[in-house]
C-alpha cells in the first residue's frame, strides 16, 4: 500500500514541481473532464473492473480465463461505474461547500467528510453489500438474511478499517489537487487498489493471512453452502 500511495504522491509532486508534467496531467484532466460524469464513471469502471481482473488473470492465474473471470469483470465494472458517477458529483459538492485549493483549511474538511460520513454511510456499505450479493449468486433473500450485527462486524468493519489505511492518505493527496484533476487521480487510486486486491486474495487462498476484506472484487468471498 505504501508503494502505491508513493506513486500517487509522485503524481502530485510532478504537478506542483515540474511544469511539463503539470501540463501533461492537465491535458489529460481536461480531456476526461470534457466527458463529464460519464467519462469519469467509465474510467473508474475500466480501472476498478477491467484492469483489476486482467491483473488477476495474467499475474496470478497464468493467463487462463474462465467464465468466473468474465462474470466478475462485468460485475465489478458495473459496480465501479456507479462509484465513479457518485464520486464525480461528490467532488463537485465538496468544492461547492469548502472551496478549491491546496490549503489545509480546504483539504482537511473535505478529507473528514469523505472518510467519515461519505465512506461510513455510503461507500463501505455499498461495496460490502454488492460484493456479498454477487458471492451469494445475486440472491436478495440470502443477503437479507445475513444482514445484522455479524455482517457489520465481520464485513463492514474490516472493509472500513482496511479502506482507511489506504484511502486516508490517498484522499489527502487527491484533495490537494485542483478540482479538475481530482477525478483523474481518484481513477489512478482505484486502479492501484484493484491491482493490490488480487494479490491479497491469493495470499488468503494460500492461508498466508487470516482474513482480508476486499473493495474491488469478490474473489475471496466464500460461496454460500447449499
Amino acid at each position: 500500500m505504501l508503494g502505491l500511495e508513493a506513486a500517487m504522491a509522485t503524481a502530485v509532486a510532478i504537478y506542483y514541481l515540474w511544469p511539463t508534467g503539470a501540463a501533461v496531467l492537465t491535458s489529460y484532466a481536461v480531456w476526461q473532464h470534457s466527458g463529464g460524469i460519464f467519462a469519469t464513471a467509465l474510467a473508474t469502471a475500466l480501472a476498478g473492473g477491467v484492469l483489476s481482473e486482467l491483473s488477476l488473470v495474467y499475474i496470478q492465474d497464468g493467463g487462463r480465463w474462465s467464465w468466473a473471470h468474465v462474470e466478475r469483470m462485468i460485475f465489478n465494472s458495473v459496480m465501479f461505474f456507479i462509484t465513479g458517477a457518485v464520486v464525480f458529483e461528490f467532488y463537485l459538492l465538496q468544492a461547492w461547500l469548502f472551496g478549491n485549493g491546496a490549503s489545509w483549511r480546504i483539504i482537511l474538511p473535505k478529507l473528514l467528510v469523505d472518510q467519515f460520513p461519505f465512506t461510513v454511510f455510503w461507500a463501505t456499505p455499498y461495496q460490502a453489500l454488492m460484493t456479498r450479493w454477487q458471492a451469494l449468486r445475486y440472491s436478495g433473500s440470502k443477503l437479507w438474511r445475513e444482514l445484522g450485527w455479524n455482517f457489520v462486524l465481520e464485513r463492514l468493519l474490516p472493509i472500513l478499517l482496511t479502506g482507511w489505511t489506504f484511502w486516508l492518505p490517498c484522499m489527502g493527496l487527491i484533495y490537494s489537487m485542483p478540482l479538475m484533476l481530482q477525478p483523474s487521480l481518484f481513477v489512478f487510486g482505484i486502479a492501484t487498489w484493484g491491482l493490490l486486491m488480487p494479490a491479497v486474495a491469493r495470499q488468503e487462498r494460500e492461508g498466508l493471512v487470516a482474513s482480508v476484506p476486499i473493495l474491488s472484487g469478490s474473489e475471496v468471498l466464500p460461496e454460500p453452502a447449499e
